[in-house]
């Protein structure tokens, strides 16, 4: 049997998809230019490591990166459910693509002596998914992408999971620890409870944690990071001519010339 498991979802503030801009000069989102939202599929990661915490018991600990004010999404988690955050936050973190990111997250997590580590299958702002797996290999631990379901095995300290694949799907089943990047829609977000929520914006303090506190002050932000935007255009709106036909043979007609 088991004690409870250590449960640590990963969440980003990202700005909203529906505001955000690019810079034409540097490539980059320009993020003042929106607003700051949790990413959409981390929610089903907090819902999924929710549920899992309810099956075997323990504890789920929010962690992201970001700024001073990103502990917003930590709030949003704790309003969910989380029992604690995380906040990794220094300025050497600036400009870190997916491998330095998967760096401090990867010694973050093993710090928190994690079993199952969450994830969203990837970010709006940038749709890599590298991160979840980035964690595992930087870590050597086990992983589970694209999940749909999970199957907690604790008398065997293993996670099953049926996880999407082009055509169908198939269950794999890993040792702890793990990390399971949780598939987008794939579940139902439990809405922060009013007293959570409550707590959550008035009484609730993440831990902060620096580079240095990781011990990766060398290893992350831009100068370490390999991506590079190789360059950008914008492409034109494409002009789309309408014509209203007056029956089903026509319109047939007008289909047979077009194709």
């Amino acid at each position: 049997m088991t004690d409870g498991w250590n449960i640590v979802v990963c969440v980003k503030q990202v700005p909203d998809a529906d505001d955000v801009s690019i810079d034409p000069e540097t490539g980059r989102l320009n993020r003042s230019d929106a607003e700051a939202v949790m990413n959409a599929p981390d929610y089903n990661a907090v819902e999924a490591a929710l549920e899992l915490r309810d099956e075997v018991g323990g504890t789920v600990t929010a962690l992201s990166m970001g700024p001073p004010n990103a502990d917003a999404v930590l709030r949003m988690a704790v309003g969910m459910g989380a029992d604690d955050g995380v906040l990794l936050s220094d300025p050497a973190f600036g400009g870190s693509d997916t491998w330095p990111t998967s760096l401090a997250l990867a010694r973050a997590v093993d710090e928190l002596d994690a079993d199952v580590v969450f994830g969203g299958e990837e970010t709006t702002d940038s749709s890599t998914g590298q991160v979840p797996p980035g964690i595992a290999a930087h870590n050597g631990w086990a992983q589970l992408t694209y999940v749909e379901e999970l199957e907690a095995r604790p008398d065997e300290k293993r996670l099953a999971a049926r996880r999407d694949i082009e055509g169908g799907y198939e269950r794999v089943a890993a040792d702890l620890p793990v990390v399971v990047a949780m598939g987008f829609g794939e579940n139902d977000p439990r809405p922060a409870g009013l007293h959570r929520k409550i707590y959550a914006e008035t009484d609730f303090e993440p831990e902060t944690w620096t580079a240095e506190d990781l011990g990766v002050e060398d290893e992350v932000g831009l100068a370490v990071s390999p991506t590079q935007v190789g360059g950008m255009d914008t492409a034109d709106p494409v002009p789309r001519e309408q014509e209203v036909v007056e029956d089903s043979e026509e319109l047939a007609e007008q289909i047979a010339e077009v194709i």
